[in-house]
């Protein structure tokens, strides 16, 4: 949370679903959309991993503050508590290296593709034909940022400020910090211009090199 006053999750969606049939998902934190709930305070970050079983991703992620779950293809961490599937396909969520994009959204919406007035933040990166676009490409973002190679990820620089136009204006190369603040992986990756401005739905897009 970049701004100066507590944000809540509770009935937010999280997604990479891109037009109706493709094989991606959305996935809703507990609670009903607009409560107050679960608190993200002024410079508080959240942790929230595909797989938060221990052995099941790198780096462990298994310490999250929550896990996207889907009861019928993937293992459970009971101590971290999950964010619950609630449509697109069938099948837990997963973001590829070769082009993808990630949003939050109010939850007002959770059918595919997201009403653009409910969506909050996004990224996109590497502009790739599969899978299509998400809405935040159609509702606010005319570019994609660069794709990493395996093993890095993308995160904006410093944490939390954006000029909220574009994901190759915001999005850096990064060094993994699950959890702790955002790390170029050289200088030259990361901008920061005086004009961005801040956002409390900063997003931080760790993905699985193995996936799709």
């Amino acid at each position: 949370n970049a701004g100066g006053t507590v944000a809540f999750l509770d009935g937010a969606v999280i997604t990479d679903e891109g037009d109706e049939g493709m094989p991606e998902s959305v996935f809703r934190f507990p609670g009903a959309q607009g409560g107050h709930e679960i608190a993200i305070w002024p410079g508080e970050t959240v942790l929230i991993a595909v797989d938060a079983v221990v052995g099941e991703i790198e780096p462990d992620l298994s310490d999250a503050d929550w896990e996207f779950f889907h009861p019928a293809d993937d293992n459970d961490n009971p101590d971290v508590p999950n964010l619950i599937h609630c449509g697109g396909s069938n099948c837990d969520i997963a973001l590829a290296n070769s082009g993808d994009g990630l949003l939050l959204a109010t939850g007002v919406d959770t059918s595919a593709a997201i009403d653009c007035a409910t969506v909050v933040d996004g990224v996109n990166w590497d502009d790739a034909l599969d899978p299509v676009p998400i809405s935040w490409l159609d509702c606010v973002d005319p570019e994609f940022a660069a794709g990493v190679p395996q093993g890095n990820c993308l995160g904006r620089c410093p944490g939390g400020l954006d000029h909220n136009r574009s994901s190759a204006e915001d999005w850096f190369m990064m060094v993994p910090t699950p959890d702790a603040p955002n790390l170029p992986s050289y200088p030259s990756d990361c901008s920061t211009g005086i004009d961005r401005q801040s956002t409390w739905g900063a997003v931080k897009a760790l993905y699985r090199p193995d996936l799709k």
